[in-house]
């Protein structure tokens, strides 16, 4: 697939993030695959749909990717950013973006060794090794609703407090309000 078959014309600004992490990433030769996801992915993204982005590394590049992070960075104006390493293991290492725009991002790179399955919707933006067609599954992708609460702390407070204003500028009032309902009753677990 091609950049321009990618269909995000009419959402200029995330278009431009999908090519700028196309751009910082696939140059790189421990970098095997690059897949975008979610609403942008089935054609359903609006202007406040973040960037779903997952790369499949190898050589434990996810673990040193700090440059390839710093080329995406470069030029943009960031408000916030947080990254860390998925829980289970160390396979994986994310980084989630909020722009000054209202734009966001979120890049997961992970090692090929992961055992991570690809569920639709989903558009491959390259795939050096042909890995993607292997891990493609029928299990249905997570859903907002099943999002967990307060799962990085106060690191990703803010993260979970922007997909409350973004379901809110959609109109999705519940969801908002239970997971707000959900963070609360998270951080008073805690206290």
């Amino acid at each position: 697939m091609s950049l321009g078959d990618l269909n995000l014309d009419h959402l200029p600004i995330q278009k431009k993030l999908v090519e700028s992490v196309y751009s910082a990433f696939f140059p790189e030769r421990d970098v095997v695959a690059a897949v975008l996801l979610g609403s942008l992915a089935s054609g359903a993204g609006d202007r406040v749909s973040d960037a779903d982005i997952l790369i499949f590394t190898k050589n434990e590049l996810h673990k040193s990717a700090s440059l390839i992070f710093s080329r995406f960075e470069s030029g943009k104006d960031i408000f916030f950013s947080f990254g860390d390493f998925h829980d289970t293991n160390e396979n994986g290492y994310f980084k989630k973006y909020i722009f000054n725009d209202m734009s966001s991002a979120e890049i997961h790179c992970l090692d090929v060794s992961e055992d991570f399955g690809i569920s639709r919707p989903f558009k491959i933006l390259f795939d050096k090794s042909g890995i993607v067609a292997g891990r493609l599954t029928d299990e249905p992708p997570p859903r907002h609703e099943d999002f967990p609460a307060y799962y990085r702390g106060d690191a990703g407070l803010i993260w979970e407090l922007f997909d409350c204003i973004k379901w809110l500028s959609r109109n999705d009032t519940e969801l908002a309000k239970n997971h707000i309902k959900k963070l609360s009753a998270a951080m008073e677990a805690i206290v």
